[in-house]
C-alpha cells in the first residue's frame, strides 16, 4: 500500500483524458493577466512585511495610497484627466481613507484594462512599488542596524536593478523644478490627494530612518495624525515660486536621513515619483474618442521610451 489513490482505467483513452486535464491544471488560466506570472522579485528576509507586522495604522494608510494611484490610472486611461476624473476619484479615495484596507491591493484587479493596454508602464510602476515598500520594511524592522539595513536595500536595489521594467534616468531631468502640471491644473482635488501620499512614504521613510524602533512608533503616529488632517490640503505644500503650483515631496530633498544612508534607493524612488506624474500627464486626452486615444497612446509611449521602457503593448486598440 503507498496510500495513494487507486484509478481504474478502463481504456487507453480514458487515462490519457486523464492525464491531459492534469497537465491543463500546471498551465495558466485563459484570460489571466500576464502579470500574475511575472511577480516582481523580492530577496526573502525575515524584514519582508514588518510594517504590516509593527505598524498596521501606517500600513492601512499606505495601502489606501496604494488603492488610489491603481484606480487613478485605471479612470484616466479611460476617461482622461478632468473634473469628472476630479469628483469621481476623490470620492473613491476619502470613502477608502473612512475605513483604509489592511491590505495591498492585487494592482491587476484595481487597473486591469490599464494591465492589458498600458503593459510596459503597469509593470514599471508595479515593480517600484515593490522596491518603496521594502525601503518601509527594512527600516522598520525590529532587528534593524545601519549595516543590516544597508546590505537589505542593497540586495533589495540589484533585484530591481535586474528586472526588464526598472526605470532608466532620463536625459534632462536630474534635479531642477518640476515642469508644470496639466493635470494638477485640470484635477486640482486628484492632484493634491496623490501627491499627499507620496509625500507619506516620504516622511514616513525619514521618521524611521532617523531614530530607533522603541521611538518610531510615536514618531509614525504625528505624521499620521498630520496626513489625516491635512489630507488633499496642507500635507503638501505649494512652491512658494510659483504660486497655486503643488511642490511635490522628494526622498532626496525631504528625507535627509534616507537619502543620506541609501542614496541610491532614495535617487530611484524619486524616479519613480517623476515617472508617475509624468504618466498622469500623458493620460491627460483619455480614450473616449480614436483622435483621444491616439493622442493618449504616443504621449504615453514618449514617456515610456525616455525612461527606458519598451513602447510596444501599449495603446493601439
Amino acid at each position: 500500500m503507498t496510500g495513494l489513490p487507486e484509478y481504474d482505467f478502463r481504456s487507453p483513452m480514458e487515462m490519457r483524458s486523464y492525464l491531459l486535464a492534469g497537465l491543463l491544471l500546471l498551465l495558466p488560466r485563459a484570460g489571466e493577466p500576464d502579470s500574475l506570472r511575472e511577480e516582481p522579485s523580492r530577496p526573502k528576509g525575515g524584514h519582508n512585511d514588518s510594517v504590516h507586522r509593527y505598524f498596521p495604522d501606517l500600513d492601512s494608510r499606505l495601502n489606501a495610497v496604494r488603492y488610489g494611484r491603481w484606480r487613478a490610472l485605471e479612470i484616466a486611461w479611460t476617461l482622461g484627466i478632468n473634473r469628472e476624473l476630479d469628483r469621481t476619484f476623490s470620492s473613491y479615495l476619502l470613502a477608502l481613507l473612512a475605513d483604509p484596507p489592511r491590505y495591498a491591493p492585487e494592482a491587476d484587479r484595481v487597473a486591469p484594462r490599464f494591465l492589458r493596454e498600458a503593459r510596459p508602464v503597469f509593470l514599471a510602476l508595479r515593480w517600484g512599488q515593490t522596491l518603496e515598500a521594502q525601503l518601509s520594511d527594512a527600516l522598520a524592522s525590529p532587528d534593524a542596524s545601519a549595516a543590516r539595513t544597508e546590505a537589505r536595500l542593497q540586495k533589495a536595489l540589484n533585484a530591481y536593478r535586474r528586472e526588464a521594467y526598472a526605470l532608466a534616468e532620463p536625459a534632462g531631468l536630474a534635479g531642477g523644478r518640476w515642469p508644470p502640471s496639466e493635470a494638477a491644473a485640470r484635477a486640482p482635488v486628484s492632484a493634491r490627494i496623490l501627491l499627499s501620499g507620496t509625500a507619506l512614504f516620504v516622511q514616513t521613510a525619514q521618521d524611521l530612518a532617523e531614530a530607533n524602533f522603541g521611538e518610531q512608533r510615536w514618531r509614525v503616529m504625528e505624521t499620521i495624525e498630520e496626513f489625516d488632517l491635512g489630507f488633499a490640503g496642507g500635507f503638501v505644500a505649494e512652491d512658494p515660486a510659483t504660486p497655486g503650483a503643488l511642490s511635490p515631496r522628494a526622498y532626496q530633498s525631504e528625507a535627509p536621513a534616507v537619502a543620506e544612508a541609501y542614496s541610491d534607493v532614495a535617487d530611484r524612488l524619486d524616479r519613480l515619483a517623476r515617472f508617475r506624474l509624468e504618466v498622469f500627464e500623458a493620460l491627460v486626452p483619455g480614450g473616449q474618442t480614436p483622435s483621444a486615444r491616439r493622442e493618449r497612446d504616443e504621449r504615453l509611449r514618449t514617456v515610456a521610451r525616455r525612461y527606458g521602457l519598451p513602447a510596444e503593448g501599449i495603446g493601439g486598440r
